[in-house]
């Protein structure tokens, strides 16, 4: 009999940790890259290569598009272009950026940029030139 309740209750208690222990806890899911990219509007936090270069962006915005799509937006005028997201040799997410101009600010965001942070309002991104690392960084407005 004394089995018989040890049984019971450690059963009891199993079924317990399972019910409880299995609920989905939604705080644990993060958003993929392309999700925080396209639900955003994103501004040039920091730009380094060789010096800081945050001020050449000033004022401007860029808006992803779920279809591949992107825009440099700044003093009214849209900058079309693609972005594209792949995977290196080394499982690292790069974010590929090509816009049609030949703007110098905007040309320099041309680039294959290796994604070193991420968060739901700010992304941080590598390339190096072979060189010298550049640095960029976007934001949230």
């Amino acid at each position: 009999m004394k089995n018989s309740v040890v049984f019971f209750t450690a059963f009891a208690l199993s079924l317990c940790l399972i019910l409880t222990g299995c609920s989905r806890d939604t705080a644990d899911i993060t958003s993929s890259t392309e999700d925080v990219l396209v639900r955003n509007i994103w501004a040039v936090d920091y730009y380094y290569h060789n010096q800081d270069m945050t001020n050449d962006f000033g004022s401007s915005r860029i808006l992803f598009s779920s279809t591949g799509a992107v825009g440099y937006q700044k003093d009214g005028e849209t900058v079309p272009g693609t972005w594209t997201k792949t995977m290196d040799a080394l499982n690292n997410e790069l974010i590929t950026l090509h816009f049609n101009t030949t703007d110098p600010n905007v040309t320099r965001l041309n680039e294959s940029w290796k994604l070193t942070s991420r968060s739901v309002s700010s992304l941080q991104f590598e390339e190096s030139d072979g060189v010298t690392n550049i640095l960029f960084r976007i934001k949230t407005q």
